[in-house]
């Protein structure tokens, strides 16, 4: 799911349940399904997609703040923003 999803295109995703797997990655495929759920609920609630991001990232720098600290974080961050300049994060724009 991502911005550039057509909302008419909106269909539930699973990562899949695997009973293999150590327990984070059991709870990191878990956690996949609901955030994907909530967002799928969010746009069909009318809930725009940039407001979904926004609400998203800043949900993450709080949980990071508070189980790493600020300069683990501020690390994190500047990698991302390194990630988003060289084009990792870029998906093709609708015509």
């Amino acid at each position: 799911m991502n911005a550039y999803v057509s909302q008419n295109a909106i269909a539930p995703v699973s990562a899949g349940q695997s009973a293999a797997g150590t327990p984070e990655e059991q709870m990191r495929v878990r956690l996949f399904d609901q955030f994907n759920n909530f967002w799928i609920n969010a746009v069909k609630d009318g809930v725009p997609y940039d407001m979904v991001g926004t609400m998203t990232v800043t949900a993450a720098i709080y949980g990071l703040l508070a189980k790493h600290g600020a300069g683990t974080t501020v690390e994190f961050l500047e990698g991302i923003t390194e990630d988003v300049r060289s084009g990792l994060f870029s998906l093709p724009r609708p015509n």
